[in-house]
């Protein structure tokens, strides 16, 4: 089966390209960091005391957003997001407070989302306001890259580069004088990583005798390592969606992995999201039990995924993949403090978390791959009305 995300391969970095991180996501500062969570974890120590203790989040959200939160000290309180993935700003107003450290909104799936009307809360308030950019550090808002409208911004770089990690936060404001962690991988982390891309080109160049050859002695290594583990033994990955650990959340992005992002050809990687998303949405129909999110894709769009709801999600996950489709999901697990919430955000946001379905988009897909998925899906739901 093809992968969800894209993985790496000799092509996206050589010939080699020179992008430009700062010059796209930040005007004033861009601080980067191991991954968005630590991008979120470092601001949130930075923050002045005297700001408030409340961090307003959007109810439907990846745990790896709230997680941060609550490791810095804050109470995480959440507002609600319609189905159609808009915020309720009736409910936003009614939460806001001088209380409020920090309010944060989503721009879901790589759409840009109007921040004004954020920002107007957050300035009376006399609150920081935050976008999250993780599905979108490619789209474009009112002539420039999102990011560029709240006093922060945060960016999840390796959902769309195959640079296995890497991500940061944007500073807009320029009187935000704080110096952050300079904090260092482990030598076996870096190892760990240097290891798995170098593993990715191997596995992305099949024909070649020494790929072959070096990936079997691999396999069987791995093979031999878990033979000799335990379910219990924790997760360590580097790359673990979920996983916080401390040591990654103060460290800065690798520098290998830093290269491998500003070395891919990002003008390709926006042209294929931007043709398999409108193939997509071309292709895929609508049913009793499947909605398209976002049926059209605006000019300006860089997509993350092909967003769909689809009814009773669960137990039909696996089937699908049976079928060939890689698909991915977002919010399928809420945080845990989420669920003292009592009110319509929690509500909403648990009607997201059992429909929500992603599709690839990423620029290794072919034509013909996304047309056999839209196809496969189409006999699928057909068969389910």
């Amino acid at each position: 089966m093809l992968p969800p995300h894209p993985t790496l391969r000799l092509s996206d970095i050589f010939p080699p390209r020179a992008h430009s991180l700062m010059g796209t996501n930040a005007p004033h500062a861009l601080h980067l960091t191991y991954n968005a969570r630590g991008a979120f974890y470092q601001l949130l120590r930075s923050l002045p005391a005297n700001r408030g203790r409340i961090v307003l989040l959007p109810a439907f959200h990846c745990t790896a957003l709230v997680e941060p939160v609550a490791r810095a000290g804050f109470e995480a309180k959440f507002y609600r997001v319609r189905p159609d993935f808009s915020a309720d700003l009736d409910d936003v107003r009614e939460k806001m407070s001088s209380d409020v450290a920090l309010l944060l909104a989503i721009h879901y799936f790589g759409f840009p989302a109007e921040m004004s009307p954020f920002l107007d809360l957050a300035r009376r308030n006399k609150s920081y306001f935050v976008e999250d950019c993780a599905h979108s550090f490619l789209s474009r808002q009112e002539g420039s890259y999102v990011g560029h409208v709240g006093d922060f911004a945060l960016f999840s770089y390796y959902k769309f580069a195959p640079s296995l990690t890497g991500g940061g936060l944007g500073i807009n404001c320029a009187d935000f004088g704080v110096t952050f962690p300079a904090g260092v991988l482990t030598l076996r982390d870096r190892v760990v990583i240097a290891k798995r891309l170098f593993e990715r080109i191997l596995e992305n160049s099949p024909c070649h005798p020494l790929s072959r050859t070096l990936l079997a002695v691999e396999r069987k290594r791995v093979a031999r390592k878990q033979s000799v583990q335990t379910s219990e033994t924790p997760s360590q990955f580097v790359d673990d969606p979920y996983l916080f650990r401390e040591d990654l959340a103060l460290a800065g992005m690798p520098r290998l992995c830093q290269c491998v992002l500003e070395l891919c050809h990002w003008e390709e990687m926006i042209l294929a999201r931007q043709r398999n998303y409108r193939l997509f949405g071309k292709l895929v129909r609508d049913t009793k039990v499947l909605r398209r999110v976002f049926p059209d894709l605006p000019d300006d769009v860089c997509p993350w995924a092909f967003p769909v709801l689809l009814e009773d999600r669960p137990s039909h996950e696996q089937s699908l993949r049976d079928l060939g489709i890689p698909l991915f999901t977002f919010g399928e697990i809420l945080h845990p403090l989420l669920q003292s919430s009592q009110d319509d955000a929690r509500k909403d946001a648990e009607y997201l978390s059992r429909r929500l379905m992603l599709l690839p988009v990423h620029s290794q897909l072919q034509e013909e791959d996304v047309r056999m998925f839209a196809d496969a899906l189409n006999r699928f739901t057909g068969e389910l009305d």
